[in-house]
C-alpha cells in the first residue's frame, strides 16, 4: 500500500460527505424560501422636514427625492414587496405638513387599510440644520395601527454626495429587513 492509497480512500469519502453538507446548509440556511409569502409593503417617500432658515432648498429637495426612490430600490433588492401608494395617502401627503402621517400613525393606517399592503412605512426626513438630515422611518402594522419598528439615519453631507444617500438609503433598507427577517423567525 502506498503512501498515497489512505488519501486518495479519504478524498473518495470525503468529496460526497462535502457536498451533502452544502446542499443541506443551502437548503436550511437560505433566509428566505420562495414558498415563504413577502410581506406587502407600502412605502412613502420621506417628506422633508426643513427647519433651517432657508427651508426646502431645490438641492435638498432632490436630494430627498433620491433617498426616496434608492430607498424603495433597496427594499425591493432585499426581498419585499412593494404595493403601490393609494390615492389617500397621497392626498394626505400633499394636503397635510411633512410630520402629519408620522405623527398620526392610526389616521396613516387606517387611510392605508384597503390598499393590499400588510406593512406601512412612514418616511421624514427631519433637517434641524444646515448640517445634518435625519432620515426617520416608522413601519406601521395596518391591521393593529400600532408602530413596529422605528429607526433614524444620520445623512451628513453636501447634496452632491449620492454616494452617502445610496448608503443611508441601504441602511434603513437592511433596518427593515432585518425586522421581517426576525419575525419569519418568531413565527416558525
Amino acid at each position: 500500500m502506498s503512501l498515497r492509497q489512505p488519501f486518495k480512500m479519504f478524498h473518495l469519502q470525503f468529496i460526497p460527505l462535502l457536498l451533502m453538507m452544502l446542499v443541506l446548509t443551502n437548503i436550511l440556511g437560505a433566509p428566505v424560501s420562495a414558498s415563504e409569502p413577502k410581506p406587502k409593503l407600502m412605502v412613502l417617500d420621506f417628506q422633508l422636514n426643513d427647519m433651517t432658515g432657508l427651508p426646502n432648498a431645490p438641492e435638498e429637495i432632490k436630494r430627498i427625492s433620491f433617498l426616496s426612490s434608492t430607498h424603495k430600490q433597496k427594499l425591493a433588492e432585499h426581498g419585499l414587496e412593494i404595493v403601490p401608494v393609494n390615492e389617500l395617502l397621497k392626498a394626505a401627503m400633499k394636503d397635510q405638513s411633512a410630520t402629519y402621517l408620522f405623527d398620526n400613525v392610526e389616521t396613516a393606517a387606517e387611510l392605508a387599510k384597503d390598499s393590499g399592503a400588510e406593512y406601512l412605512l412612514i418616511c421624514v426626513a427631519l433637517k434641524p440644520t444646515y448640517l445634518f438630515v435625519y432620515p426617520r422611518i416608522l413601519l406601521v402594522d395596518i391591521h393593529t395601527k400600532k408602530v413596529v419598528l422605528a429607526k433614524a439615519a444620520q445623512l451628513e453631507s453636501s447634496w452632491s454626495d449620492e454616494n452617502t444617500t445610496v448608503r443611508t438609503a441601504e441602511k434603513l433598507a437592511e433596518m427593515v429587513s432585518e425586522f421581517f427577517g426576525k419575525n419569519q423567525i418568531s413565527k416558525q
